[in-house]
């Protein structure tokens, strides 16, 4: 059978109103955007953005700064002491065109950096040893659809031989077998940056990996190469490297594939609901900056180590991560709390027959 946890801390009288709380501050960002796109005595669409000319003598030139989108490097120029990306180059990483004030120069066109970046709604995170700035659209704030079943799977491990807790590993025949039976029963693997668009998907689904062991790299990946869908991989990233973990190599491999998602799953995975505030904060945000370093995006969703979690350390990993990810054997509901999503956990063993009914009973809910 499915295993069913249920860990999530103690709860608050008020905790149901996190949701509510979430969605307003996705519409106000939506707003302010909009107004701020929206030219007050302009025709409809018409932007305020600057465009100004660079007078002779102060064209941009090349400087040692890194900017990194979504893992593509993006050159970074010089003017007037402000910094500058090529519009061209940043629209290229970016996968469409962008919005905010331009800089000409000998006909090339430049916005101010990481300037543009909030222009566009993109969050923007800068490295305090070396300067880097990451900047993902990928992750860009984003209002979900309400009333979507998705159903999140939990794995752990690809391996036929278990060295650890076996329940938490699914022999690699068992999972494609689990795979085939989603692709043919219309069910569409994303991410959660897909839940952006859910209602373009018949029948989504979320698979996740957690912990980050080296098969997610050489018996996952292949497989999701030969069906050509995606996975989530939570990575601890304190045990990047160490044996039977993903080395920083596999991880940028995994998130150059196209297909795998690499997100959050703290530093050392200790128990947070028993940490102070400093500790709690250091275990998200330091996994978040790790996260960009390895991969060149910045992760958007934390997997709560064992499922525990609080009211508190919901609102805490709030301020770093869009999205928390629990243990209890639900099935989760876009428009309810997007830091308490509810996952199924898929152990060893469990019979495809089994494994059929159940995701058929979730897909007609």
């Amino acid at each position: 059978m499915w295993i069913r946890e249920n860990s999530e801390g103690a709860a608050e009288p008020r905790d149901n109103e996190r949701g509510k709380t979430m969605r307003k501050r996705t519409l106000a960002a939506a707003l302010a955007l909009l107004l701020l796109t929206s030219c007050g005595g302009g025709g409809a669409g018409t932007a305020r953005w600057k465009h100004t000319e660079a007078p002779p003598g102060a064209e941009p030139v090349p400087c040692a700064d890194a900017v990194i989108m979504d893992g593509v490097r993006v050159d970074v120029w010089e003017s007037g002491g402000k910094k500058y990306v090529a519009r061209a180059d940043a629209e290229a990483a970016a996968g469409g065109e962008l919005q905010g004030d331009v800089l000409s120069a000998g006909g090339t066109e430049y916005m101010p950096c990481p300037e543009f970046a909030g222009a566009n709604g993109f969050p923007v995170l800068t490295d305090p040893e070396d300067g880097t700035v990451y900047i993902s659209p990928s992750a860009k704030e984003f209002e979900i659809p309400e009333r979507v079943r998705v159903p999140v799977l939990m794995y752990h491990a690809l391996e036929d031989e278990a060295w650890g807790f076996d329940t938490l590993f699914v022999r690699p025949s068992e999972f494609e077998e689990q795979l085939v039976c989603l692709l043919e029963n219309g069910f569409d693997p994303i991410w959660f940056s897909d839940l952006s668009h859910v209602g373009d998907f018949d029948r989504p689904v979320i698979l996740t990996f957690d912990d980050g062991y080296d098969n997610n790299c050489t018996v996952l990946l292949p497989i999701l190469q030969k069906y050509n869908v995606k996975a989530t991989v939570f990575l601890i990233t304190g045990l990047v490297g160490k044996p039977r973990y993903l080395t920083a190599e596999q991880v940028r491999a995994l998130s150059d594939s196209g297909l795998v998602s690499v997100q959050s799953h703290t530093v050392h995975h200790p128990e947070l609901t028993e940490l102070d505030r400093e500790e709690l904060e250091r275990e998200f945000s330091d996994s978040r900056l790790q996260i960009a370093r390895l991969t060149g995006r910045i992760p958007i969703a934390v997997s709560y180590p064992s499922g525990e979690n609080s009211a508190y350390v919901r609102r805490t990993a709030g301020e770093y991560y869009r999205f928390g990810v629990k243990v209890n054997g639900l099935i989760w509901n876009t428009g309810s709390d997007p830091l308490r999503v509810k996952r199924l956990i898929v152990p060893r063993g469990l019979s495809i027959s089994t494994f059929a009914r159940v995701m058929d009973e979730i897909g007609a809910g």
